[in-house]
């Protein structure tokens, strides 16, 4: 029986459900090779607002470059290899601006009859809107949205108010650390005029507090803090490296605890030094003098003329001569002012656990574990020691103990082997399950839906053309071949012993109940058999 009979015995029904799976599969394999056979799209942008959206669909419509929104509507891909032209062309429109606006609102050409208030209301709307751009350039921080509060020097008046600013920043993974929150806080203070760092509040997008504006105590608490962290991990490093690159990597642990003194102190000293003495001015001064006595009393010669004179040899004379030095000593005169400033260490405290080694047994055997010897442990304690500037007299501890790690086998220090999927290296790993996920459908489909599907119209087709034989009077009619086609009745429990004469009534009986049966099953090939006895007749 040939493929065209096949068809013609099997029924319009049949047929079509045959075409319908046959355009089903065809579908099914289009889609499937072309999907393996196309370009893969890429990422272009991501969290794109839906007014920008449309902008940037409008400008790829322009260009002819193929798209597709994924994501509800946030997200937009392009053909892989249009991606950085898509990227520029964009960027040369100003897209996407991320919902914020830079120094490019001064670029509008309507500036000339601005007031100073929109002028000041523009530089803040600027100020807020590159600093917003460029905190949602860090690494995970997906957006951020930044609120500058810049008052205004009021005039007679002599205290200013303090700029302050609010931070809302939505990351991509569950926390940024301490350091990256001082640095975006410490970004916002340098690029906002008169803005200190402690006014800064940072807020995620659920609402936790990650920084807090402080001032005077609060902010000193919080940098006395951070001092002493910082202090105590570099220390925690330098040991780390110097004991790791004699033990091994992984074989030592170190932990520092550094009492600090943030004490700031100013101290001025004056001292004299008695023996370093230097001229400084000398003063000298002579005096001399004469004095006599005259004879007291009037006499006749006293009325003379050079009287006096004479008069004046009489009496005795005496004659004074005084001088006098004054000599100034400087002395020597030292004024020493130390300013301390906090962050001295007052006192260290160094715990080092150094790993044994690990001796691999023969023949497959457990690994033993060997201490290490004592001038080892003496060596390292002093290598620690001059590492973090060892000072007794200020009380400092440095314990140096070996100990068996429990995390570490031997199995953990031989390098990890390569896994199963190394070799995919920068593939695109989805696209690949894409590929695999489709034909895994395409193929339960084929063996699970359509061949079963198929087989029982191929079977449905061949039983047409064979008529089944109808046993009893039926088949010892007028039926000729299409009625000895029937199959007849089994007669083999009626030979086994059993008296036929007896029984002939339910023979007829049950050969009455196989045609009604027959009849049943084959409603369509009974009625040809009745429509040919009755032609025939």
């Amino acid at each position: 029986m040939n493929f065209t009979q096949l068809l013609l015995k099997a029924g319009p029904t049949r047929l079509f459900a045959m075409l319908g799976i046959a355009a089903v599969v065809a579908a099914l394999l289009f889609t499937l090779v072309f999907r393996i056979g196309g370009e893969p799209k890429a990422l272009l942008f991501a969290g794109v607002e839906t007014r920008e959206m449309a902008e940037i669909t409008q400008r790829l419509e322009a260009a002819d470059i193929p798209y597709e929104i994924r994501e509800d509507g946030g997200s937009i891909y392009v053909t892989r290899s249009q991606v950085f032209n898509a990227r520029m062309m964009l960027s040369a429109d100003g897209l996407p601006s991320r919902g914020s606006i830079g120094y490019e609102i001064f670029d509008q050409p309507d500036a000339l009859g601005q007031t100073q208030f929109q002028q000041n209301i523009n530089r803040l709307r600027a100020l807020e809107g590159e600093l917003s751009r460029t905190i949602g350039s860090l690494d995970g921080v997906k957006s951020a949205r930044v609120h500058l509060v810049l008052p205004e020097r009021q005039l007679f008046s002599r205290d200013a108010e303090q700029p302050t600013a609010s931070i809302v920043i939505q990351l991509r993974r569950d926390e940024l650390t301490a350091g990256q929150v001082r640095a975006i806080r410490n970004l916002v203070a340098s690029a906002t005029p008169g803005l200190s760092a402690n006014r800064v509040t940072i807020v995620d997008e659920t609402g936790r507090l990650l920084a807090a504006a402080q001032s005077g105590e609060d902010g000193a608490a919080d940098g006395i803090d951070a001092r002493q962290v910082a202090t105590e991990d570099r220390i925690r490093r330098t040991v780390t490296d110097i004991v790791e690159g004699i033990v091994g990597q992984g074989n030592a642990r170190v932990q520092i605890t550094a009492e600090m003194d943030f004490n700031r102190v100013s101290e001025t000293r004056q001292t004299f030094d008695p023996e370093g003495r230097v001229v400084r001015s000398t003063q000298t001064s002579e005096e001399t003098g004469r004095s006599g006595e005259q004879a007291r009393g009037t006499t006749a010669g006293a009325n003379v003329p050079d009287a006096n004179a004479s008069s004046s040899q009489n009496g005795p004379q005496n004659e004074n001569n005084q001088s006098s030095e004054t000599v100034n000593y400087e002395i020597s005169n030292t004024t020493r002012t130390e300013v301390s400033e906090g962050g001295r260490v007052r006192r260290l405290s160094v715990a080092v656990a150094v790993n044994g080694t690990m001796t691999p047994g023969a023949d497959g055997a457990a690994a033993t574990y060997t201490p290490r010897s004592a001038e080892d442990m003496q060596r390292l304690t002093a290598l620690v020691r001059s590492a973090v500037g060892f000072n007794q007299e200020r009380g400092d501890v440095v314990e140096v103990v070996n100990t068996q790690f429990a995390s570490l086998t031997p199995g953990n220090e031989a390098a990890a082997a390569p896994g199963m999927f190394d070799f995919l290296g920068n593939l695109d790993v989805m696209r690949i399950v894409e590929i695999v996920a489709s034909l895994i459908a395409a193929l339960a489909f084929v063996f699970f839906v359509l061949r079963p599907l198929v087989g029982g119209l191929i079977r449905g087709g061949a039983n047409a053309g064979a008529v089944p034989a109808l046993p009893g009077p039926l088949g010892s009619g007028g039926g000729g071949g299409v009625a000895a086609a029937l199959p007849a009745p089994d007669a083999a429990a009626i030979d086994a012993g059993i008296d036929i004469a007896q029984i002939n009534g339910r023979v007829r009986a049950s050969s009455v109940k196989k045609v009604a049966e027959v009849v049943e099953q084959h409603p369509d090939e009974s009625v040809q058999i009745i429509r040919g006895w009755l032609n025939n007749a």
